[in-house]
């Protein structure tokens, strides 16, 4: 049985304590920003803190082939290939398929299609956005919707990423409204140095305090950092 907080917990890292002390099971988040904001390196953060914490997860990138997202974890410091080889990480790369498609295609329908995928307890597609943009059927976004609230109605937590600048207000808005918590990422001067910063816009369910804004850095082998100081 899948718990009512599913833990993202590292040594030596404060996101969880910061998010309250993990993700409600149930939860339908939405990461959202503008291209270069820190969008997926959050996401695979907590990919990262799902996997250290015993949960499954599967993975859909519109980035990386299945090689460049092992090296991009591993330049973090966030070795996934054990996770992999156990089967407890199913990462699925639309890379290929999406790469010079101009024309639109019925994805999300595909990704409903296959149960698999949908299995575990952590669902993440990264860049959603990227699929909604070459999506073929007016409908299928609301059908699709629908699918992940059925899904995590079950205990699951489904985490879509948005780059504002590749869909249209309208669309942005029925996925903000969709997700029980919504994440916009930034990046703002503080100090005189350009800082990435985690505003939580909405978070229904929270189980625990959480800091609604949260700056964080990225180092390599080290991976994602939340600063102390907060950025306004």
């Amino acid at each position: 049985m899948v718990e009512e907080l599913l833990k993202i917990e590292l040594k030596g890292d404060e996101l969880h304590r910061r998010l309250g002390g993990g993700i409600p099971a149930g939860t339908i988040m939405l990461i959202e920003g503008d291209r270069g904001s820190g969008k997926s390196i959050f996401v695979q953060r907590l990919l990262y803190g799902f996997l250290m914490n015993g949960y499954t997860a599967s993975y859909i990138s519109s980035q990386y082939t299945t090689v460049e997202y092992i090296k991009q974890m591993e330049s973090l410091g966030y070795d996934i290939i054990p996770f992999l080889i156990r089967k407890k990480l199913m990462f699925v790369s639309l890379y290929p398929l999406l790469t010079g498609v101009s024309e639109k295609r019925k994805f999300l329908s595909r990704l409903f299609g296959e149960p698999r995928l949908w299995e575990p307890d952590v669902m993440i597609i990264d860049s959603f956005s990227s699929l909604l943009s070459r999506e073929q059927e007016p409908s299928a976004v609301r059908d699709f919707l629908l699918y992940v609230k059925k899904m995590a109605s079950l205990d699951k937590v489904i985490i879509l990423t948005a780059n504002t600048e590749e869909i249209d207000r309208d669309s942005l808005f029925v996925l903000e409204e969709a997700a029980s918590m919504l994440v916009r990422l930034s990046v703002k001067v503080f100090g005189g140095d350009l800082k990435n910063s985690a505003t939580i816009v909405k978070y229904n369910n929270a189980k625990g305090l959480f800091q609604k804004i949260i700056p964080f850095r990225v180092e390599p082998k080290v991976g994602l950092i939340v600063e102390i100081a907060a950025v306004v």
